[in-house]
């Protein structure tokens, strides 16, 4: 996975920044742009590329434009001419980011930020997430609340350590931005922990812990026993990883079900509308949450009734779990005319000899 780690020993603004990145990008190969360079393309092809990129740059000014409206209420906080540099600058990074391709974009990750002590109150809100140090050296007029809002608007995470291979780092005036290859599925670790932080990781054989995740909740309470179990197979086929139905007392002391959906993030749209579209909610509740999973791998012991697949779990590289398959359990056990838990049972003693 290819990271783009942000240090400043100052505070942060983006046109010292945007050169370092757009370098960086454009020696990854993920700057978005249009036809590769030396591509022929014919008539046909080019006017379908042109219509393709007038669309997107349609798109591009339009969510630029919706962003500096949201932002103009932080202007007084930034000189006028530092306001102008950092807009121009804005709008460069604005456009080179890859938004039509997201698997190609690059993750960002920030280092704690420098800040001027004592900033305006009405500042406050943008630290909400961030590590960052006061510095009462620092006048409050060197602060880019511009650099804040993009960070947040790419999906930035901050982050103390990193590991992994720094392939390449770009430095000016106090600020670095290296760009971090990684072998595993993180280009950084848990503090403390060394575990691999990731983001929809879809591949279990590595342990690791996924912030890229969201969970969703909706109170039922007039709604189908077959209704619910409707929408639980529309939900998983959609995406979800798991859904769950929890009892709870409702408004005018009514028995009601709290639907909760586990899912990747970018199963969120897909998810909300089969749960608006399968039960009688009016309202989703969704937040961030992270999942620590444990490494996985499969074994295959031999019982006196036929082999049974035994998944084990691993934390910090020593096995903590072990679980015969159910199924195939069930059918041996069917088959030879005994208790299941006889079966389980002695896969899992087996299981447990091979450590």
């Amino acid at each position: 996975m290819q990271m783009m780690i942000i240090r400043s020993d100052t505070p942060l603004f983006l046109h010292t920044l945007r050169d370092l990145l757009l370098k960086l990008w454009r020696q990854a190969g993920i700057e978005s742009a249009g036809r590769e360079e030396g591509e022929e393309l014919n008539g046909r092809a080019r006017l379908a590329q042109a219509e393709v990129l007038e669309q997107r740059d349609r798109e591009v000014k339009a969510g630029l434009s919706d962003f500096l409206k949201r932002a103009e209420s932080y202007r007084s906080m930034c000189p006028s001419g530092v306001w102008e540099k950092e807009t121009e600058a804005l709008q460069r990074l604005w456009t080179a980011m890859p938004g039509e391709t997201p698997d190609r974009s690059p993750r960002i990750l920030v280092q704690p930020l420098i800040i001027p002590a004592r900033l305006p109150i009405a500042a406050l809100p943008l630290l909400e997430g961030w590590h960052v140090r006061e510095d009462p050296s620092i006048p409050v007029e060197q602060f880019s609340p511009l650099a804040l809002l993009w960070l947040k608007q790419v999906g930035a995470k901050p982050v103390e350590t990193i590991s992994g291979k720094v392939a390449s780092v770009e430095a000016r005036e106090g600020v670095a931005v290296a760009s971090v290859d990684r072998d595993g599925p993180a280009g950084y670790a848990e503090p403390g922990t060394g575990i691999p932080v990731v983001s929809e990781y879809r591949e279990h054989s590595m342990e690791h812990i996924d912030d890229g995740m969201l969970l969703l909740q909706a109170n039922v309470d007039d709604s189908s026993p077959e209704w619910m179990a409707h929408a639980m197979e529309r939900l998983l086929e959609a995406g979800a990883n798991d859904v769950h139905f929890l009892p709870v007392t409702m408004k005018k002391s009514r028995p009601g079900v709290l639907v909760q959906v586990l899912c990747y993030q970018s199963r969120l749209e897909e998810l909300k509308t089969v749960l608006f579209q399968e039960t009688t909610t009016f309202g989703i509740r969704y937040f961030p949450v992270s999942c620590h999973r444990l490494a996985r791998r499969f074994v295959t012991v031999q019982t006196a009734w036929g082999e049974v697949p035994v998944k084990i779990g691993i934390h910090h590289g020593r096995q903590v779990q072990y679980s015969p398959e159910y199924a195939v359990c069930a059918r041996l056990a069917k088959e030879a005319g005994i208790p299941v838990k006889q079966v389980h049972q002695e896969a899992l003693l087996l299981a447990l000899k091979m450590r």
